[in-house]
């Protein structure tokens, strides 16, 4: 087991360090305890970071940075491994690019974007949902398949008549089905979203330091209209998106305008921002559309082993991926 994963198991790093420092900053964990023991099979998913993705340590932190080439396959693990076409774009993909090359059959190597679309079309009312008493902190809120696409197809569609893909989006959003919707859109539109979660309606007093910190090209947020962001409108566009109107348009009316546009497997999809209070903030090199896809693999296969909810969490921040997003992804990845 490598020296991150032990740290992980032990609660401390290799200098005695705490654990909750190996996540990038998280507050100390140790006097809550370590997390219950790993299920059999699933301590194998710390054993190396996620394919593509270089492990750099300094300052007691893991910083995370891609090291894929556009194109390069990622793989599925568990039941739902690989199979068939897959990727978003080329054969079967969300839309016209390449995909980089990737062909895969099933779900598994579906991209997270082309996953949601694919259950969309299939099952429009099925709910998402994660299997732990805790299911209501499911990231997406109850919102059903077809609800979900239809806020991440109406915020694509308002996103690429004004940014190109690649473009970096903060999205500054309690969690819920808001910051969802708000989530997929970039995946759909090929935009590198930077989530910045708040503590609640009103809470925006960290998204001028974010701002200043990550330099997006737009600000999404579902509260603007109540609390107005201290944000330079003249440097930084500002748009509020919520589960009825994008930009003061109809969800419904947007949803139906949008068009699928290619997106690589290799193509920035997610950066992770630590807010440092009046200290400022970090935000971590992008993680990779098919990074994700990895990562939901590993999750998927953890929760198939029984693996609870706390340590499934774990594995994911040691993938580099905040509590938000996992909650988002992983259960439109293991809800058929």
């Amino acid at each position: 087991m490598c020296a991150e994963c032990t740290s992980h198991v032990s609660g401390t790093d290799g200098a005695g360090a705490s654990a909750g420092n190996v996540f990038g900053g998280a507050a100390d964990r140790t006097g809550a305890g370590a997390p219950r023991p790993l299920p059999a099979g699933a301590a194998d998913l710390f054993r190396a970071p996620v394919r593509g993705v270089r492990t750099v340590r300094g300052s007691g932190s893991v910083r995370r940075r891609p090291a894929v080439p556009a194109g390069a396959a990622m793989t599925g693990e568990g039941r739902d491994g690989p199979g068939g076409p897959g990727g978003i774009g080329g054969g079967g993909g969300l839309g016209g690019g390449n995909g980089g090359g990737v062909r895969r059959l099933g779900d598994a190597g579906r991209l997270p974007g082309e996953l949601l679309r694919r259950r969309a079309d299939r099952s429009p009312q099925t709910v998402p949902a994660l299997p732990y008493p805790s299911a209501a902190v499911s990231g997406t809120a109850g919102c059903s398949f077809g609800e979900l696409d239809r806020r991440a197809r109406a915020v694509a569609a308002r996103l690429g008549s004004l940014l190109a893909p690649g473009a970096r989006v903060l999205l500054a959003y309690p969690q819920g089905p808001d910051l969802a919707g708000a989530f997929f859109g970039c995946l759909y539109a090929g935009m590198a979203a930077v989530p910045l979660v708040l503590p609640g309606p009103g809470g925006t007093e960290a998204v001028a330091r974010a701002v200043r910190r990550c330099h997006p090209q737009l600000v999404l947020t579902g509260s603007d209209g109540w609390s107005p962001l201290a944000v330079d409108r003249t440097r930084t566009q500002v748009m509020e998106a919520d589960g009825v109107r994008v930009a003061g348009e109809p969800v419904w009316r947007l949803a139906e305008h949008w068009r699928p546009v290619g997106v690589m497997r290799g193509a920035p999809a997610y950066h992770r921002y630590y807010d440092d209070g009046m200290a400022g903030g970090r935000m971590e090199p992008a993680m990779a559309h098919g990074d994700l896809t990895e990562v939901m693999g590993e999750l998927a296969q953890a929760v198939r082993l029984g693996t609870d909810e706390e340590n499934v969490g774990w594995i994911a921040a040691v993938h580099g991926v905040e509590d938000a997003i996992w909650r988002i992804l992983l259960p439109v990845r293991i809800t058929e």
